[in-house]
């Protein structure tokens, strides 16, 4: 369990997602508390300048004592803060403040003499100043008057609302990340079983066809990397079940193709051996058996240029030649077997020395090859190669008058083991071979059309 996909998805994203969270929660409080204790302090120098200049026009008789200490009064309602003016002995003027008692310890005693000196004291960590009595934050600053100092102001706010307000807004805050992380949570569980689902169920195909048992199709409809993935999958599935197929049939095939010249070859050697066939037809039946050896021995080859084709491992020896003296070598070769059959053998060049960019060899085992078929289909009238140039690429058309193909058989030629009994007349081969030449010819990036007529002949076509 630990192992799986989705358990290490759920695992990274919650471990990067609170990762994220506690880290901006973090950043979020010291914020919000930097930025509270800085208005804090803010609101305290405010006040401090305030009570200042209140006992600048106090002293300036601007205003009466009961208008100072009403205001004074009032600001710290106000601001719930308690404001104290001291004497140069720490004393509280009586002039002023209804606050008429204050306990001095020595801190804060400390701090007095500080703003005495000119010096503004600020304590923004809580502090008590007697036992047992309510934490505070404070400010003590020089009272000044004429550019000197007559005594000092403090300030107390209570650090109780203080750690209220900061408390109420970590629960806040602390609220809306429980309500975040469950949300995310759900998100990233959601997340990761779309992610992982699609895998387990490809990874579960994948053992069943490994398995020979047919699957249908991965249905992923995310449109991301994952569906990519399924159709991916889906492709290669099918790929195999015609692979699969098409070895089930080659198989069929090849058994079939085989077993005739091999029961053929075995039979006539065992009525030799056993004396059934006289003596003087066993040259004749041995002369049979050979053409049925030989026979198998094209059908291996060609069975092996078929795998070697498809499979993509033939590597084109490309070299740049003249075709007209391929053409040419071909003619001669085939020369005496068209003149056997007392066919007329016509070669048109309609372009000299046309220069390609071709394996030489597998070329002209194309020719070879459609050139054959033209010999084992045509008993009368003539076999023709022309040669032309069409645009930038080689062209060639071999016509035969022989006895055609069925016009809705043509479209079948390229098949693997398509061969003459398809269409009527029976023949000898396994029908490999314009399946290699259709090959080949897409090798080379060409084209290949075969157009025919039952009983007036066949023209194959080739540019590359």
């Amino acid at each position: 369990m630990f192992k799986s996909i989705y358990f290490r998805l759920v695992a990274t994203y919650l471990t990067l997602f609170l990762a994220v969270v506690i880290i901006i929660s973090f950043f979020s409080t010291s914020l919000f508390y930097t930025e509270f204790t800085n208005q804090r302090e803010d609101n305290l120098i405010n006040a401090a300048e305030k009570t200042n200049s209140l006992m600048e026009r106090y002293y300036n008789n601007e205003i009466t004592k009961t208008e100072l200490t009403a205001w004074i009064d009032a600001m710290g309602y106000i601001s719930n803060i308690k404001i104290y003016i001291l004497n140069p002995d720490a004393t509280i003027s009586s002039q002023v403040s209804t606050n008429d008692e204050l306990s001095v310890n020595e801190q804060l005693r400390a701090d007095i003499v500080s703003a005495m000196g000119g010096e503004r004291v600020l304590r923004m960590t809580s502090v008590s100043i007697e036992p047992d009595a309510e934490e505070v934050v404070y400010i003590a600053t020089p009272l000044k008057y004429d550019d000197a100092v007559s005594g000092v102001i403090m300030i107390f706010s209570p650090f109780t609302e203080m750690n209220n307000l900061l408390r109420s807004a970590i629960i806040t805050i602390i609220t809306v990340v429980v309500i975040v992380v469950l949300i995310g949570i759900i998100g990233i569980l959601r997340v990761s079983i779309n992610i992982s689902n699609p895998i387990k169920q490809i990874s579960e195909y994948a053992r069943n066809i490994g398995k020979g048992v047919d699957v249908p199709d991965v249905e992923i409809n995310t449109g991301d990397e994952i569906a990519l993935l399924g159709n991916s999958f889906n492709e290669m599935k099918n790929e195999i079940q015609k692979t699969e197929q098409m070895r089930k049939e080659i198989v069929a095939n090849v058994s079939h193709e085989l077993r005739t010249p091999l029961t053929s070859i075995i039979g006539f050697i065992k009525g030799i051996l056993d004396g059934v066939i006289p003596k003087e037809d066993e040259s004749k039946y041995l002369n049979i058996a050979y053409d049925e050896a030989k026979r198998l021995k094209d059908l291996t080859t060609d069975i092996v240029d078929v795998a070697k084709l498809e499979s993509g491992n033939v590597k084109l020896n490309k070299e740049e030649f003249v075709l007209n003296d391929l053409i040419h070598n071909v003619y001669v070769e085939l020369g005496d077997m068209v003149k056997e059959k007392n066919l007329e053998f016509i070669l048109d060049e309609k372009v000299k020395d046309i220069k390609v960019f071709a394996d030489r060899a597998r070329i002209k085992q194309v020719l070879i090859n459609i050139l054959n078929n033209s010999l084992k289909f045509t008993d009368k009238g003539s076999i023709s190669i022309l040669v032309e140039k069409e645009g930038s690429k080689a062209k060639v058309v071999m016509s035969d008058t022989g006895i055609g193909i069925q016009k809705d058989k043509t479209q079948y030629v390229f098949n693997k083991f398509f061969t003459a009994n398809d269409y009527g007349d029976a023949t000898k081969g396994a029908g490999l071979g314009l399946n290699i030449v259709k090959n080949i010819i897409d090798m080379h990036g060409g084209t290949i059309d075969i157009q025919s007529e039952e009983g007036k002949g066949t023209t194959v076509t080739i540019t590359f």
